[in-house]
């Protein structure tokens, strides 16, 4: 089976052919959503902070911010920054892509009337001619697809998780890439997905990532079940963090692990890979679009309507409640699963063949209701 994509000039394939409008720092995102209010088909990528952040966590905002421009989601990209020097930090790192790059800075515009007249002018050439690639068939292999759950509840791990997983498996069986993230969700059961990895050092690199992880929360003074799992999960009947982890971890499938990924960062190879991000839902789909995902498959039990602005994401629910009550952020219904004797791989196999209409162009809710949202995870203080 094969979808219908947009090619970019490094090679990946795009589910959608927006023009990003992207902030470099917090001060430039007026000027960006103005921007993007402008023209149809351009999406506003913001971010906080950037400005005062120091070292490491400097450079992962500076590797983030390109990553999520460097999504083959995006054909062309307006980058709004304050000043030439930090600009050209995040220029520098999404030029490889290829893809169309025009630069707006505020200062050297002369404010921020100039500078929205600028970024316009930019975005709507880049909007018209991106509008007149036309989507060619691709195969499964070029997709990479992010796993995500979140509002869960014991449906969650019986009917919407498992089969998020069986689309995993033929997404990887097809040479493609996923991704499952949220470190916290595998306090307690780690070492039961490490067994699955592709060899020992891997393995060790997984459990480093969740076991040190666990060892900074509580050096913190803090009780890991006194957040995890949440008010809402415990509301939905989940009740240890085992619990919760088991039934997290179904997302992935059954495929090997074959790597371990930083915050933010692309998988160099086919294959299921585990990124280290926070469990909230709006860091973790940043930094899976930042990682490549075209598409994110994101499970809720009790309800979570927010999606990525860059990596479009479809919301599966097994709670039939959910399902009805929640229905304008809901885009998939698995609770046959538990309602009506319908087998996890027989959800999996139409929930499958929906993800692929869905990289073919269809729309998911947080697309059409544009409920969708951007922030980068912070590891330090700003100066």
């Amino acid at each position: 089976m094969n979808f219908l994509g947009y090619e970019r000039p490094d090679g990946q394939v795009g589910i959608r052919n927006y023009v990003g409008v992207v902030s470099v720092m917090d001060n430039c995102n007026s000027v960006t959503r103005a921007i993007a209010n402008a023209v149809q088909e351009a999406v506003p990528v913001t971010t906080l902070f950037v400005r005062g952040q120091l070292g490491r966590d400097l450079e992962i905002a500076y590797d983030t911010i390109a990553g999520l421009a460097c999504n083959p989601n995006l054909s062309g990209i307006v980058l709004v920054g304050l000043e030439p020097v930090t600009t050209e930090e995040v220029a520098k790192r999404i030029r490889p892509s290829g893809k169309p790059l025009e630069i707006v800075n505020i200062q050297l515009c002369g404010g921020t009337i100039e500078a929205i007249a600028a970024g316009t002018r930019h975005a709507a050439r880049m909007v018209r001619e991106a509008s007149r690639q036309p989507r060619t068939e691709q195969p499964l292999s070029k997709l990479t697809i992010g796993v995500e759950c979140g509002g869960s509840d014991t449906t969650s791990g019986v009917a919407s998780n498992p089969s998020i997983g069986v689309v995993a498996d033929r997404i990887v069986e097809a040479g493609g890439r996923v991704i499952i993230s949220e470190t916290s969700e595998f306090f307690g059961a780690e070492h039961v997905f490490a067994e699955r990895a592709i060899n020992d050092q891997v393995g060790q690199e997984f459990l480093d990532a969740i076991l040190g992880f666990e060892k900074e929360v509580m050096s913190r003074g803090l009780d890991l079940r006194g957040a995890n799992p949440s008010k809402d999960n415990i509301r939905g009947g989940l009740t240890t963090i085992e619990e919760k982890a088991l039934g997290a971890m179904v997302k992935a499938g059954t495929s090997p692990l074959v790597g371990v990924l930083e915050y933010g960062k692309r998988p160099e190879k086919p294959g299921m890979h585990f990124m280290a991000t926070p469990a909230p839902a709006v860091e973790s789909l940043t930094g899976l679009a930042s990682g490549g995902c075209q598409m994110i498959l994101f499970s809720t039990g009790v309800g979570n309507p927010i999606g990525s602005m860059v990596g479009t994401t479809v919301k599966v629910s097994g709670n039939r409640n959910t399902v009805v009550g929640f229905a304008d952020n809901i885009d998939f219904d698995v609770s046959p699963v538990l309602e009506s004797g319908e087998t996890v791989s027989e959800a999996g196999t139409r929930l499958f063949h929906f993800a692929v209409e869905v990289a073919s162009g269809a729309l998911t809710t947080s697309e059409v209701l544009d409920v969708r949202e951007t922030a980068i995870s912070r590891f330090e203080p700003s100066m």
